[in-house]
């Protein structure tokens, strides 16, 4: 049980006003803070920040991208000492203090051991231009959309004074925050240099440690993003090419069109006639190549038995689709099927998921789609490789599945996992479970027993860290004579289907499990 918060010890912030100031080469300004708080943020150039607070004085230089915290009760000298003019943003908001609180100040730090303590979040910028664009607050929306990026600015200050990291991790972390960022922006305007510029090193450093985070240069990563939601928008509105372009981020709806085509070998206008086919599943792993393709399936049922058969075959008549995609059926539900739509059966077990992937998009006439997809899956695949290797060289793993209150084992003989961790990531399986396909058991001394050190857990992505903690602290107790034991916890959403877009996700979390515990 994780322990309640008290109330007492957290403060109500509250948005005051923004304000721009200017400095100009050589210039000196100082401010002088009463009973408000104030985040300044570096739009450009670099300053030397003095901050004095009672008979405590410290200083720090911040560059473009950078935020601090000024406190209330003291005075602030910003000094620009470049030859260019430097553009500082300040953001006042006051808090409110409780009669339990001695100090409501000193509960939202300014500094850390090694002084004025410096943020970079990769959202700021973009949050800087909504807190410019504040007109005397006469908007309500705004207002809390200020307040909510206020308290995420507070909290992210908090995170980073209690937990301390090194430049490397503060490097990744700032690399994972770009990488959220852009999935929740990708609309918006990003500016590639300047994003490099405010990650607080090198630009080449900047681009390396993206890609080894996503397999793909932030370019890339940011075109595949807007290109996959232009194709789900595509599929399943009836919006105009100028304005799905619009909306993902391309203001030139021609470039968009060339772009599109370069990239899917189909016109937008092809993709959409071809991706709004109407398409049922009767398998629920099939939902998986469908969205690696843009499409949703206007129907699907996680699996089909005879007690089901009626009730399926009433909502596949309702759903009126164009095409049935399903697994192996008896021959009165394979004929019922046919009658309202073309089936087509796919032995999904006993082959690939990217052959099978193929085999769909061909019959829906997006192969250049699919392939696209996977050669953007293969170049993230490359990219784990170099990191798990890096992490685990050729020392074997075993992978389980960890239940609430059971785990099953996957050998190198069951193609489900096989195919991810053994042939596309090259782990090395231990000699022990080479027969194995599958082992379930109620206990992990069963799994300990086959004499492997170092273990993968695939748990839920809502497992608690109690639970992971546990799981841990069980292995290292039943392994306790290895030196190089060691557990992996990798997170899953919804189920462990065996397609593209549960691989996907597997090696994203592959990869930033990898890093994040390197640091």
């Amino acid at each position: 049980m994780s322990q309640q918060p008290n109330s007492a010890n957290y403060r109500i912030m509250t948005y005051d006003s923004t304000e721009e100031v200017k400095l100009s080469a050589g210039q000196q300004l100082q401010l002088l803070n009463r009973r408000e708080h104030c985040f300044a943020f570096v739009l450009q150039q670099k300053i030397k920040v003095t901050l004095v607070k009672k008979e405590s004085r410290i200083s720090n230089k911040a560059v473009g991208g950078e935020l601090f915290l000024i406190p209330p009760h003291s005075v602030c000298t910003l000094h620009n000492a470049g030859i260019q003019q430097a553009e500082v943003v300040l953001i006042r908001f006051h808090c409110e203090r409780s009669e339990e609180a001695e100090d409501a100040a000193e509960l939202l730090p300014y500094r850390d051991s090694k002084g004025l303590k410096l943020l970079r979040m990769p959202q700021a910028r973009s949050w800087i231009q909504d807190f410019q664009s504040d007109c005397g607050l006469s908007d309500p929306a705004l207002y809390y959309q200020l307040q909510s990026q206020l308290y995420a600015m507070a909290a992210a200050l908090l995170q980073a004074v209690q937990q301390p990291r090194e430049t490397e991790a503060e490097l990744i972390s700032f690399v994972e925050q770009t990488k959220q960022f852009m999935i929740e922006q990708f609309n918006l305007p990003l500016d590639m240099e300047e994003l490099a510029r405010s990650s607080g090193v090198s630009a080449s450093r900047f681009y390396q440690a993206f890609r080894s985070y996503t397999g793909l240069s932030p370019l890339k990563y940011m075109t595949k993003l807007r290109l996959d939601a232009s194709m789900r928008l595509l599929s399943g509105t009836t919006s105009s090419i100028v304005d799905i372009a619009h909306s993902v981020g391309y203001p030139d709806e021609y470039y968009f069109s060339r772009l599109f085509k370069k990239q899917m070998g189909l016109a937008p206008t092809e993709y959409a006639q071809l991706a709004k086919k109407r398409v049922a599943t009767l398998v629920s792993v099939f939902t998986g190549d469908l969205s690696a393709v843009g499409m949703t399936a206007c129907a699907s049922f996680i699996k089909v038995d005879n007690l089901q058969r009626e009730k399926v075959l009433q909502q596949l008549r309702e759903a009126e689709p164009e095409l049935i995609l399903a697994g192996p059926l008896g021959e009165e539900m394979h004929a019922a099927c046919s009658a309202i739509a073309p089936v087509l059966v796919l032995e999904w077990k006993s082959y690939s998921w990217k052959e099978r992937l193929l085999d769909i998009s061909e019959a829906l006439g997006l192969s250049s789609v699919a392939e696209r997809w996977l050669t953007y899956y293969e170049m993230k695949v490359q990219n784990a490789r170099v990191q798990l290797q890096s992490s685990l060289g050729d020392e074997p793993i075993l992978l389980v599945h960890a239940g609430q209150s059971s785990f099953r084992m996957f050998g190198p003989r069951r193609r489900k996992m096989k195919d991810f961790f053994y042939d596309d990531l090259q782990m090395a399986s231990p000699k022990s479970a080479h027969q194995i396909g599958f082992l379930d058991t109620n206990s992990l001394d069963e799994i300990a027993e086959l004499g492997c050190s170092s273990v993968l857990f695939l748990v839920p992505a809502e497992a608690s860290r109690a639970y992971c903690d546990q799981l841990e602290e069980s292995w290292r107790r039943l392994r306790q004579t290895d030196q190089k034991r060691r557990c992996i916890f990798i997170g899953y959403h919804d189920r462990l289907n065996y397609n593209p877009t549960v691989h996907d996700s597997l090696i994203d979390e592959t990869v930033r499990h990898l890093l994040s515990s390197a640091q």
